[in-house]
């Protein structure tokens, strides 16, 4: 009976570890393609050098928005790590969070990664309006999830090595996740470049040209 329990005890700490571990990854992929691609993207793809003063107007403005709403951030973090910590559910205080958090923060990172139905070029005033919106919207629940993920640790066990141990395997795949990202997207990047250019990559088509 004793070996028995010893043996659940085991596998429940491992399965503890390994889903704090996939919690972490998907948490820093997530970062990592925001703080590391997004501005790509804004610069490659929706404004890119063929729009002119237009394009450069637009960047400036997004890059003075997200500089703004930084600082706006500053001021609602400890509004953030309050709410939490007044939270009370049969869920406990952080996980409600993590899956609010995650899933609008999410769904917005998803719209700001796209042209918002072409309003970048047809109402660029409108595009800007909504970025700001969308964008301190992802920001703040990403800061709920951030705050509500890491601060979980205290709570995972009573055993100061436990938790030691459960961090590392946290921080392994927080690391993995920040990293595989690049891996990802350089050959997502060639893929839809070779198909929205008839087969040819950008390389390609500038050696030839």
């Amino acid at each position: 009976m004793d070996a028995s329990n010893h043996s659940e005890s085991t596998g429940r700490k491992i399965t503890s570890r390994l889903s704090y571990s996939l919690g972490a990854f998907g948490h820093d992929m997530f970062y990592a393609t925001l703080s590391t691609y997004f501005i790509m993207f804004v610069t490659s793809h929706l404004f890119d050098k063929s729009s002119g003063a237009t394009g450069d107007k637009m960047i400036a403005s997004i890059t003075l928005i997200i500089m703004i709403l930084r600082f706006v951030e500053l001021v609602i973090d400890p509004f953030i790590g309050n709410a939490i910590d007044n939270t009370r559910s049969r869920w406990g205080h952080f996980k409600p969070w993590i899956l609010i958090g995650g899933t609008i923060g999410g769904i917005a990172l998803t719209i700001l990664f796209t042209n918002m139905g072409g309003l970048n070029k047809s109402n660029p005033a409108l595009y800007l309006i909504l970025f700001a919106i969308i964008y301190i919207t992802m920001d703040i629940f990403y800061s709920f999830k951030d705050v509500g993920f890491w601060s979980m640790i205290p709570a995972i066990s009573f055993d100061s090595k436990e938790r030691e141990t459960t961090a590392t395997f946290a921080r392994v795949g927080s690391n993995i996740g920040a990293n595989i990202v690049g891996v990802i997207v350089t050959p997502l990047v060639v893929f839809f470049s070779v198909n929205a250019n008839d087969g040819c990559s950008p390389v390609m088509d500038t050696a030839h040209s």
